[in-house]
């Protein structure tokens, strides 16, 4: 019989860290949310503290568990170099209550666990970055997308904020008009070519922060905007369809939608429309639960 063990999973994202903590002889998770993590905004050092105060918490909650298992889904810690020295670094923090497993891997991991239960399926994350994941029915990961804001991020918030942004210069040039100009105006005060100009350039405005305001601008009518994300939609869905043409017949036909974006009603429609013109007799369904269950399900796995 295995000694009592805290099982922990750790969903880290650009806005916040959510945790699931449950004992293994109870059946009630022990939910927490905590400051962001990710590993490429915060570094190293930051983001391992973060994690490990959580995990700290969750072991303050259950005193008389000293075994832990803990998975922790990192936004971008993509690679397995990064995904080894958070965990080196977890381990220094935690050296008082190292976990007996400890396993640091993507959050797009986190939520394809979640997403289908473990089983076969693709997942398509919609955020500030964009990127696509599947599991294959022997259980290997494939992936595609994920090339960050200068080579892709197809149908994400930053390229919706980029190409709105642009569509409002074309528009004070004489361009197509777009409800774009007035709704930037009145959000953010960017009203003339010279404050757009400074604020992206001077003061780094986040280029993602138009997201938004494209949507709400394409739900209303706004023909620069619908075509707009049209095209990124349409982009996004066309690496869901490279990513199945190049592992043809292995992963089961069933994709799930993710991501901050897709919370939206418009941006969903447009997206699922997508998705199912390139992917037809694909079934598109919501994920059975959030990433962060994934990560407990991989922590519990991970330390029977």
């Amino acid at each position: 019989m295995s000694a009592p063990t805290l099982y922990i999973g750790l969903d880290a994202g650009g806005t916040k860290t959510e945790l699931l903590a449950r004992p293994s002889d109870q059946g009630t998770p022990w939910a927490h949310t905590g400051p962001a993590a990710n590993l490429q905004r915060l570094g190293l050092e930051k983001t391992a503290q973060v994690l490990a105060a959580l995990i700290r918490e969750a072991h303050t909650r259950h005193p008389d568990l000293s075994r832990a298992a803990v998975c922790a889904g990192v936004a971008g810690a993509g690679s397995a170099d990064d995904q080894h020295a958070l965990a080196a670094r977890l381990r220094h923090h935690l050296a008082d209550q190292a976990p007996a497993h400890l396993q640091v891997t993507h959050d797009g991991t986190i939520a394809l666990e979640a997403a289908f239960e473990g089983g076969s399926g693709l997942i398509v994350i919609a955020g500030t970055g964009s990127s696509l994941f599947a599991r294959a029915y022997a259980g290997d990961m494939l992936r595609a997308g994920g090339w960050g804001y200068l080579l892709g991020d197809e149908g994400s918030g930053y390229a919706l904020g980029l190409h709105g942004l642009r569509a409002v210069a074309h528009a004070f040039d004489g361009g197509p008009p777009t409800r774009l100009q007035a709704l930037l105006a009145d959000r953010h005060g960017l009203a003339t070519p010279d404050a757009l100009k400074r604020s992206v350039y001077r003061e780094t405005w986040p280029i993602q922060q138009m997201a938004p305001l494209v949507i709400e601008a394409a739900a209303q009518g706004d023909v620069v905007s619908t075509n707009l994300v049209t095209a990124q939609t349409d982009a996004l869905a066309r690496q869901a369809a490279w990513l199945a043409e190049k592992h043809p017949g292995l992963v089961e036909k069933r994709l799930a939608l993710l991501g901050g974006l897709v919370r939206s009603a418009y941006y969903r429609g447009a997206l699922t429309k997508a998705m199912a013109a390139a992917l037809p007799g694909w079934h598109i369904q919501s994920p059975m639960h959030p990433p962060v269950v994934g990560a407990l399900r991989l922590a519990t796995a991970g330390l029977p």
